[in-house]
């Protein structure tokens, strides 16, 4: 029943900090140890195992295939031992701990920043990370804890909550509705077209439904561009200058319809509706300022 005892897990953990950090010197400084003592204990552990976990040579150093299983199941043990010390200190005191979260610019800087920051105020033990870039991020490998995707998932391990929706809207500046007035989606082929290459690449299908028989027509047209962006906020500052029309989230663009300063086209037919996802990584654990931030976000959080 104790046979678990005739292993020093401190090894795994020094086994673990020498994988992440990819060197022994690097272990070492983030363990407040000497390289000798960090190399004589990976020398130990591989004898108490009985195989090769690293392929050390001058230049490089990388897992054996065992050492990549026994790291991944080593970091989930340290991850459950994490776990329990901060599940015993937040009984009797304040939530702590770090969040790290991801999310695209447009949605952070409109739904998550007053969020978080109200988040943090509330609880002052608990350090967040908020990374903005519309670009999609491999959680995993970089170690957010939570990412908000927006838009349409592919198939992913990752662990996706749908949290609400949003609508494609065709917008432009005051003067352009005016001067060109299209009547149908095909008038738009002639437009000056503003795209976001994350999306504006395939052709984009429009729907109306008929108000006699609520029969749903659906026009597909090819939009061409010579102005692209990999940012929704720089897209949403060029439709501003009057030139080019272009497809925003609503969310992204509300104030601007509200006051004026864009105009939607075509405002009787529809754009695709995508879903707001928040994304967590494949495992299972969860630290407890990660599950509050969750139960708060969906409790607080509109995205509809």
């Amino acid at each position: 029943m104790n046979n678990h005892l005739k292993y020093n897990l401190n090894r795994v953990a020094y086994f673990v900090a020498i994988v992440e950090e990819k060197t022994i010197t690097a272990a070492a400084q983030r363990l407040g140890l000497s390289k000798a003592v960090v190399s004589k204990q990976l020398q130990l552990l591989e004898e108490e195992v009985g195989v090769n976990l690293i392929v050390r040579n001058t230049r490089h150093m990388h897992t054996t295939k065992a050492g990549e299983v026994f790291y991944l199941q080593s970091r989930d043990v340290l991850n459950y031992a994490q776990l329990a010390y901060e599940g015993l200190a937040q009984i009797s005191q304040e939530p702590t701990g770090t969040i790290r979260i991801t999310s695209p610019i447009d949605f952070g800087v409109a739904k998550l920043s007053a969020f978080v920051a109200n988040f943090c105020q509330k609880y002052p033990k608990i350090q967040i990370e908020l990374s903005l870039n519309d670009d999609i991020v491999d959680i995993v490998s970089q170690g957010f804890d939570l990412s908000f995707r927006i838009g349409w998932l592919s198939d992913s391990s990752n662990r996706a909550r749908k949290l609400g929706t949003f609508k494609e809207v065709l917008v432009c500046a005051p003067n352009k509705a005016n001067e060109w007035y299209p009547e149908t989606p095909s008038d738009l082929k002639q437009l000056p077209f503003a795209a976001y290459y994350g999306i504006d690449h395939s052709a984009r299908v429009f729907t109306k439904k008929n108000k006699t028989n609520n029969q749903i027509q659906r026009t597909e047209v090819q939009l061409h561009s010579n102005l692209t962006f990999n940012v929704t906020s720089a897209l949403r500052q060029a439709l501003l200058e009057g030139h080019h029309f272009g497809i925003m989230p609503d969310f992204a663009i509300q104030q601007d319809l509200d006051n004026g300063r864009l105009i939607q086209l075509l405002p009787s037919w529809q754009l695709r509706e995508g879903g707001i996802y928040i994304v967590s990584p494949p495992s299972t654990l969860r630290s407890q300022a990660v599950k509050l931030f969750i139960s708060e976000l969906e409790n607080r959080l509109i995205v509809d």
